[in-house]
């Protein structure tokens, strides 16, 4: 019958683009869109009532059913998706050594021996310090090598944060390209840097990840103009790279491994491996900081490393993010080398944050990056679940595709 066949295109735009609460339209505005009697438009909505889809009020009209779908998919934020964080409670020790513990500020140190012998598979050597998240080892590194008149170079679009607390401490901000090209690396020949700080692996929020050739490049120019390289490295682990640290011969670069964006952002806790010329002032810094890491967390993590829980979740987030690139290379002809899509509207992505969030959709705008990235949107790929990463995908390329063809940032 005609009513079912419409029925279920409906109930195909309700499961994959439209979220819960959303009016649809009205009786005698369906039957002319389709062209069909007001009884049979009728009988479309029964359908779909019958099946749980929609909610029929009196005076008021036709709605997308609340529980069909979640309120608001989260595209915004970059973390493992809700079916990848449970995994965490059969980690949490028996909470009384934890807690009772003062470990040393270097960390816990069978945390410190088993997290050695992980970064060292990936070509890292040096036991690390256990920090409270990337965010205290960036404080941590800027307080070792910052002095007065200090600049940093900063890649541009990058981590607002980290030029937040280079400011603080005294430093003055060089804003540079992504170091993905020569001409890029050109501006990092400059003696008065003292420090470059950047994402070399899948970087947030382009994508992008500076090509194997380059990187030698990148450490020379260290030597040379006599600068640290911090490498902020959150994603190495779920794009098959290896971290620039592990072709640093010259032991220039400050390698600092966040691990909130692969096991939860709750839990602040991260790996930092110093040259060793800096190695004391940092880790005197770390126990005037703070002293000590959480006992319990650091016990947390090292039970999943020693029970190799840590690399079945990693594996199983690997998995996930080859399938999502997959389905939005092939479906959407849209690539990203990270984690994320960054994607130029051509016009304000304010209003498209809120266009797109009226529709069930959460995306980050890229004026957060600052006001030269007001056009652009970050779309991230890996947070949410299954069905929410499909239909949520499907709002955003069919709203966008609604106006001007927006173009994605050329990740390679």
């Amino acid at each position: 019958m005609r009513y079912k066949d419409i029925a279920d295109r409906l109930e195909h735009e309700i499961l994959n683009s439209w979220r819960a609460g959303k009016r649809l339209p009205g009786l005698r505005e369906l039957a002319e869109k389709e062209n069909i009697s007001l009884i049979t438009a009728r009988n479309v909505y029964l359908y779909l009532r019958k099946k749980g889809l929609v909610e029929m009020r009196q005076g008021s009209g036709t709605y997308v059913a609340r529980g069909v779908t979640s309120d608001v998919i989260d595209m915004a934020d970059i973390r493992p998706p809700e079916e990848f964080l449970s995994w965490h409670v059969s980690y949490f020790p028996e909470l009384r050594e934890g807690i009772r513990a003062y470990d040393p500020p270097e960390g816990f140190g069978p945390l410190r021996e088993k997290a050695s012998q992980w970064l060292m598979a990936q070509g890292i050597k040096g036991k690390p310090l256990i920090t409270t998240g990337s965010q205290q080892a960036l404080f941590l590194a800027g307080l070792a090598v910052i002095q007065e008149g200090a600049i940093v170079a900063i890649e541009d679009p990058g981590y607002e944060g980290a030029r937040r607390i280079f400011e603080s401490l005294g430093a003055s901000i060089k804003l540079v390209p992504y170091l993905d090209n020569i001409d890029a690396m050109e501006h990092l020949k400059d003696p008065r840097i003292d420090i470059v700080y950047t994402m070399p692996q899948g970087h947030i929020p382009t994508g992008k990840s500076i090509p194997r050739g380059l990187r030698g490049k990148l450490l020379d120019l260290a030597e040379v103009y006599d600068f640290y390289i911090i490498e902020d490295d959150p994603l190495s682990d779920l794009l098959y790279e290896m971290p620039l640290k592990s072709e640093d011969i010259t032991d220039r670069v400050i390698y600092i491994k966040s691990l909130s964006n692969i096991l939860g952002p709750g839990i602040r806790i991260g790996f930092c491996v110093v040259p060793e010329c800096l190695y004391p002032s940092v880790l005197r810094f770390k126990e005037i900081n703070d002293l000590t890491t959480s006992g319990i967390l650091q016990r947390m993590l090292f039970r999943m490393l020693v029970s190799h829980g840590f690399e079945t979740h990693l594996a199983g987030l690997r998995s996930l993010l080859d399938s999502r690139k997959a389905y939005t290379s092939d479906k959407f002809n849209w690539s990203t080398g990270g984690v994320s899509l960054w994607i130029d509207t051509g016009s304000p992505a304010r209003i498209h944050m809120e266009r797109l969030l009226s529709l069930g959709v959460r995306i980050t705008p890229g004026d957060i990056y600052g006001p030269l990235w007001s056009n652009y949107l970050r779309v991230s790929i890996i947070t949410p679940s299954e069905a929410d990463f499909t239909r949520g995908m499907n709002i955003v390329y069919n709203y966008l595709d609604k106006g001007a063809k927006p173009d994605l940032m050329d990740m390679f």
